[in-house]
């Protein structure tokens, strides 16, 4: 189980290609990893949602979501390692 005590965060980015193709490189060298989906439209800003209260039109998707993949610390290094192409 991932904690925050035992992982590390690999990559925290926007880009949906990259994010699928780290996770490509982590499961061809069966490396464990978790990751998150953040909605950064829908945060919470008092009185309704950010995207509630500006809406969404003309925003870009691939500025709506922010993505987070962690993994063990053991493996952080050699994760490192696979990400870099060597």
């Amino acid at each position: 189980m991932f904690t925050i005590f035992n992982s590390k965060s690999l990559w925290v980015g926007k880009d949906l290609k990259k994010f699928n193709q780290i996770r490509e490189k982590l499961e061809a060298k069966q490396i464990p990893y978790d990751y998150k989906v953040h909605n950064r439209m829908g945060q919470w800003s008092g009185r309704g949602t950010l995207r509630g209260n500006t809406g969404s039109l003309g925003t870009p998707f691939d500025q709506m979501y922010e993505y987070d993949i962690r993994v063990y610390s053991r493996d952080f290094e050699l994760a490192e390692y696979c990400l870099r192409g060597n």
